[in-house]
């Protein structure tokens, strides 16, 4: 039986070089901002044993049901694909029957399955079946090597697209950053395009051919929330950010078909399973007719994880389009799949000097004495569309990183509230990495869900780029989670993958420690402002109940409750009472979804 770690061997650090309700209630009980409704009782006595003869019964065990923090059984009774049963072992022997699985756990640690709450499925698995994998590589000698590996291996392809790349690679002693060069590229390929990502998703390596095919000269100017990086003649140098990125993506094949994300989609499911996940909101890969796949997938009985499909708002599709495929999502729906979401850009990311900040980048970055980031919609337009999206009863999930997007996100969704009026729209900003003390207050009082990267919140590699684009005080001072769960706000977990790993597990304990999960790491002092570390039950209600509620299911799973859907994970350790350090090495027992064991460790 393997470890999370076996499983995922790649440490952030390591993932990230080459890889693709009131202060003392939330701490004592929990955080309460994500309840939609009285809390519920507990779940004890069961129903008709008669009508309800269980398929699996899980027994003898530590049963955490997330109701709340007290409410604790040993035993789970399930029968097809919802939870009958909820209580103490002597009330489980009237669900067993001649053909139920009964499971002794042996006082194994059971809870809802794990959530996803921001996540690009497949992630790095459809690169690793059909596109450039640099995983695992961390140097300019190894990318251009499994490039020029890839390209002679297949000739017969339009154009090449691939990842990740670290900037790491190209940070120079003065600070400065020129990152990848088009030259390099061109070497191994001057007649096709290549685009390759950085570990972000929001830059790209690319050579001179795609430049030219996307008509990007020395005389193009930076678009509206995008950098072409340039060399020291003015030229675009080779690597281009958020926008500028966009339109160079524009002219690349299009080589992610629904036959292939689909294969690639169950390698992705397979994995999270292992990791205990049962539930994701998915930002989708692919064109706006992706939702097809994922109902083959259904109905073949392949699918695996529970998930909420959430487009994408970008370059090259309207609104009406967009707002026409979510509703075209919602009238399609099942208990598998559900919508009503879409996805909204505000800024990029710091170490690109994209992220908006209330304050400017380090001159050293070479952006310019005032450069604070420019977002990439102008507030106008950003405002608008949050306003269009809430007024035809749609959720809105923003990417905000910097503390000035985050600020401009607030703006957007306390006009929607003032003109369309209040709602329970459960509106989310994901990242949330820098915000002020009174964004806080305003957040919660708007009802806004902040669904967070634990894994981010450590000092890994990552964090040293940060600090060179805003300086190590305001590096530290990011993800101020302990704030965000004073002031009531709804917290919920998530990996953003493939940026970094998706295992629900080592992101539990970097919530806890804000330090590495890993075992040769994490006894080092690599914390990111420890003093804004959450409980464990904190960590596992944001990766569980609240990511349910972010995602308009707690009224179907997030808790284990009679008459809810059977998701649940077995571990082999209770993390809620284990050392801190401990909880990555948990290991998933089984995994069930929608009431079917879908990975047995």
């Amino acid at each position: 039986m393997s470890t999370s770690h076996q499983k995922q061997p790649l440490s952030r650090r390591r993932f990230v070089i080459g890889s693709s309700a009131l202060a003392a209630a939330a701490f004592s009980g929990g955080l309460w901002g994500c309840a939609s409704g009285e809390q519920p009782g507990s779940n004890a006595t069961p129903g008709s044993a008669d009508q309800n003869i269980a398929d699996i019964v899980l027994r003898n065990g530590h049963v955490q049901t997330m109701v709340s923090e007290s409410d604790v059984a040993s035993a789970v009774a399930i029968a097809g694909n919802k939870i009958v049963y909820v209580g103490d072992d002597s009330g489980i022997d009237a669900f067993v029957g001649d053909n139920t699985q009964v499971i002794d756990l042996d006082g194994k640690f059971v809870s809802p399955g794990f959530i996803d709450g921001h996540t690009h499925a497949p992630g790095n698995w459809f690169t690793k079946l059909y596109q450039i994998d640099l995983t695992g590589l961390s140097t300019n000698e190894e990318y251009l090597e499994a490039i020029r590996s890839f390209v002679e291996d297949h000739p017969d392809e339009e154009g090449y697209i691939g990842s990740p790349f670290m900037l790491n690679a190209y940070q120079l002693p003065d600070g400065s950053n020129p990152g990848p060069s088009k030259e390099d590229l061109d070497a191994i390929c001057p007649d096709k395009p290549i685009l390759i990502h950085d570990v972000s998703y929001h830059a790209a390596w690319v050579n001179s051919k795609a430049l030219e095919m996307a008509g990007v000269t020395a005389d193009t100017p930076d678009p509206e929330g995008g950098l072409f990086y340039r060399n020291e003649k003015g030229e675009p140098s080779g690597c281009v950010s958020d926008a500028a990125k966009g339109i160079v993506f524009a002219i690349m094949p299009n080589t992610m078909t629904n036959d292939k994300l689909k294969k690639a989609m169950r390698k992705f499911m397979k994995e999270a399973n292992s990791y205990g996940i049962t539930g994701i909101t998915n930002i989708t890969q692919g064109g706006l007719d992706i939702i097809d796949m994922y109902h083959k997938l259904e109905d073949e009985g392949n699918l695996t994880l529970r998930m909420r499909v959430v487009p994408t708002m970008k370059e090259g599709r309207t609104y009406d389009e967009v707002l026409s495929a979510i509703k075209s999502y919602n009238d399609s729906a099942t208990d598998m799949i559900s919508s009503n979401t879409v996805k909204i850009f505000y800024d990029g990311v710091t170490e690109r000097g994209t992220a908006v900040f209330l304050e400017p980048y380090q001159e050293s970055t070479g952006l310019g004495e005032h450069w604070c980031g420019e977002p990439i919609w102008s507030q106008e337009d950003f405002t608008r569309l949050v306003h269009d999206f809430d007024a035809e009863g749609v959720q809105v999930h923003v990417h905000a990183m910097g503390d000035g997007a985050v600020h401009g996100t607030l703006d957007a969704f306390e006009e929607a509230r003032a003109t369309n009026g209040k709602r329970d729209a459960r509106h989310t900003i994901t990242h949330v990495c820098a915000i002020t003390d009174e964004d806080i207050q305003r957040m919660a009082d708007l009802d806004v869900v902040a669904n967070l990267q634990f894994l981010m919140m450590y000092h890994d590699d990552l964090m040293d780029l940060e600090r060179a684009y805003i300086g190590d005080e305001r590096a530290m001072a990011l993800y101020p989670t302990k704030h965000l769960a004073e002031a009531g706000i709804c917290i919920s977990g998530s990996s953003d993958a493939p940026v970094i790993p998706f295992a629900p597990l080592d992101a539990i304990e970097v919530g806890v420690t804000r330090n590495s999960p890993y075992p040769e790491e994490e006894d080092t002092d690599m914390t990111r402002w420890p003093e804004q570390g959450l409980t464990a039950y904190q960590l596992l209600e944001a990766y569980t109940k609240n990511d349910a509620y972010q995602n308009f299911m707690d009224d179907i799973i997030g808790t284990v409750e009679v008459g809810k859907f059977a998701d649940l994970v077995v571990l082999d350790t209770n993390i809620l009472e284990a050392d801190a350090k401990a909880i990555s090495d948990t290991r998933v027992i089984y995994t069930i979804s929608d009431g079917r064991i879908v990975y047995k460790g």
